[in-house]
C-alpha cells in the first residue's frame, strides 16, 4: 500500500494536540510538508513531527505533486479559500472547525466539494459528548423522551471576564466571522440529536467594549461576550434554549437537558454520561452507553480510513453511522449559527436558510 502522504497548514493548538498524534499514530502515513505563519515556526514544526519539508506559502503545499491530502488548521477566515483551492488541485480535505466564518463562504465551500465527489472533503467534529453522543441519538430516535417539548443548554465560565484580558482572533469577525463562544460546536451536536431548527430569537451582549492587540493596541471587540437564544425545532413542537456565556464566574457545569412528552434525558458534556427517566418514574438515573455505541476520538483515522475506501460511503455502515460532518452538515450548522448571530444584533426573529433543491 502506498502511503497516503499530507500536508499540513496551520500547525498550531489542536492540531499538535489531536491532529498529529493522531496522524502519527496510523500506519501508511506520510507527512510531506507544513506550513505556518512564519518560516521558523514552520521548521519548529517539521523538526519535531518529522515532516518531510517546510513549504514556503500554502500555494506551494497544495500545488506539490507529492501531497495527496491536505489539513487545514488556520483560523476560520482562510479555511474556504484553501479548501476551495485544494479540491480544485485535487486533494482531499480537512478542515478545522468552525467550517467557515459565515454561510456564504461554506456554502462556496460546500459548491466546490460536491464537484469533487472523488474526493474527501471533512470538518473536524464537536468533541461535545462524542462517547455517548450515539446513545442519545438512539434513545431519542427509539421515543424514550417522546415529541421534545424543551430543550436547555448553557455554557457559562469567566474565559472573557477580565477586561484587561488581550483580545483574542476569536472575537474578531474578521477572523472568526460569526463564530461565537461554543454556538457552532453545541449546535452541530444537538442537531445530530433533535433535528433541524426553523427559526431563532436572539440576545447577545459585549460587556467589555474595547480590548488590547498583541501590541498593546487598544481595539474595537466586535463578537459577543454572551448570548442567549431560543430555537425552534422543525421536527418537534418545542424549542432549543441556549445560553453561552464567557463573562460569568462559577457558572455550573456544561450540561443538555433534554424535556420530551414522554421523559427527560440530562447529558453532561464533560464526563460523556447520561441520565434519565420516564414520566411516572421519581427520579433521574444513569443510563450506561452500550459498549457497541461508545466512541472514543477517531478523527484522523476516519479521515484516512475514508479516503483509502474511495469515500465515506464505501465504509462499513458501523463506521458511518458516527462520522465526522462533510461540508453539506457544516453548512446546516452554520446557517442556524448565522440565524443567531443576525437574530442577537438586529433584535428580530430570522427564518434560517434553507437550500432550495439545487443546493439539498
Amino acid at each position: 500500500m502506498n502511503p497516503l502522504r499530507i500536508g499540513i497548514i496551520g500547525a498550531g493548538g489542536i492540531v499538535k494536540r489531536r491532529h498529529l498524534p493522531g496522524l502519527t499514530r496510523l500506519s501508511g502515513i506520510r507527512l510531506v510538508a507544513v506550513c505556518n505563519r512564519t518560516e521558523a515556526s514552520s521548521s519548529a514544526v517539521a523538526r519535531e513531527w518529522g515532516f518531510d519539508r517546510v513549504a514556503r506559502t500554502p500555494r506551494a503545499l497544495i500545488e506539490a505533486e507529492d501531497v495527496d491530502a491536505v489539513v487545514i488548521g488556520t483560523w476560520p477566515y482562510l479555511h474556504h479559500i484553501l479548501s476551495n483551492f485544494a479540491l480544485r488541485r485535487g486533494k482531499h480535505v480537512f478542515t478545522q472547525a468552525r467550517m467557515a466564518r459565515n454561510l456564504a463562504e461554506a456554502r462556496r465551500m460546500l459548491r466546490e466539494a460536491r464537484k469533487r465527489p472523488d474526493l474527501v472533503a471533512m470538518i473536524c467534529p464537536s468533541p461535545y459528548a462524542m462517547g455517548c453522543a450515539l446513545h442519545v441519538q438512539k434513545l431519542i430516535a427509539e421515543g424514550y423522551v417522546g415529541r421534545v417539548r424543551l430543550l436547555r443548554f448553557h455554557s457559562l465560565n469567566a474565559s472573557l471576564a477580565d477586561p484587561d484580558r488581550p483580545i483574542s482572533w476569536r472575537q474578531q469577525t474578521k477572523l472568526n466571522g460569526i463564530n461565537t463562544l461554543g454556538l457552532g460546536i453545541i449546535l452541530e451536536r444537538l442537531m445530530q440529536w433533535v433535528g433541524p431548527v426553523t427559526s431563532v430569537r436572539a440576545d447577545g451582549t459585549m460587556f467589555t467594549s474595547f480590548r488590547k492587540d498583541a501590541s498593546g493596541r487598544r481595539v474595537k471587540v466586535d463578537a459577543f461576550d454572551q448570548v442567549q437564544a431560543i430555537a425552534r425545532l422543525q421536527d418537534h413542537p418545542g424549542w432549543m434554549e441556549l445560553c453561552l456565556s464567557g463573562a460569568l464566574h462559577h457558572g455550573p457545569r456544561e450540561e443538555v437537558t433534554i424535556y420530551g412528552e414522554e421523559g427527560t434525558l440530562a447529558i453532561n458534556l464533560a464526563e460523556n454520561t447520561v441520565r434519565g427517566a420516564r414520566a411516572g418514574e421519581v427520579a433521574l438515573e444513569v443510563l450506561p452507553t452500550p459498549p457497541a455505541l461508545a466512541r472514543d476520538w477517531n478523527v484522523e483515522a476516519d479521515f484516512v480510513d475514508a479516503i483509502r475506501a474511495g469515500g465515506v460511503a464505501n465504509l462499513p455502515s458501523e463506521r458511518r453511522a458516527f462520522f465526522p460532518p462533510d461540508f453539506a452538515e457544516g453548512v446546516r450548522y452554520m446557517a442556524v449559527t448565522e440565524a443567531v448571530i443576525k437574530a442577537a444584533r438586529s433584535g428580530r426573529e430570522q427564518r434560517v436558510w434553507r437550500p432550495d433543491a439545487k443546493e439539498a
